[in-house]
């Protein structure tokens, strides 16, 4: 599996690897993205900023994230505290197509966006996530990020994990 930068033909692959994790998440019985958000529109704004990233394989695109290296203004204001205050990445919407979930899929994935951020002398990275997402919390847990606090995000208090290198 590789990370590289989302092309602009590749905004349907991407929103369909969007609504299977919103099905997975609802088959766990919670939201994760309010029902318009994201939609195609953010994907494409995220390929025009240069921060829409798709994780691709030989069957080609599976995963999508966007991957934001430089302040996120929604983290400014923590109920907690940073584990640094050096430049940081965000990471917000990964999400996989369902025909290829598991099989340590989301420790790769995680690795890759790592190995990008330190590519670019960035050596923490944020992420958000709602209280019910415990697969995600799980999933940031064992690979090094800690929990940091609450922040309001997307209209609501989302949890606050930080990966500190």
């Amino acid at each position: 599996m590789k990370l590289r930068k989302a092309k602009p033909n590749e905004v349907e692959l991407c929103y369909q690897c969007i609504e299977d994790a919103r099905a997975y998440h609802k088959s766990l019985e919670f939201e994760q993205w309010r029902p318009d958000y994201p939609t195609r529109q953010t994907i494409l704004e995220d390929i025009a900023q240069n921060t829409g990233y798709v994780f691709v394989n030989d069957h080609g695109v599976i995963g999508y994230c966007c991957i934001i290296i430089g302040d996120e203004p929604a983290y400014h204001k923590i109920e907690g505290a940073w584990k640094t205050d050096r430049p940081y990445a965000v990471v917000h919407r990964l999400a996989f197509n369902r025909k290829i979930r598991g099989g340590g899929l989301s420790k790769k994935a995680v690795n890759l966006i790592k190995e990008l951020c330190l590519s670019n002398y960035i050596t923490a990275i944020r992420v958000d996530t709602q209280d019910e997402n415990k697969v995600m919390q799980h999933i940031l847990v064992r690979e090094g990020f800690e929990y940091c606090g609450l922040i309001q995000f997307g209209g609501g208090p989302k949890l606050a994990y930080e990966w500190d290198k």
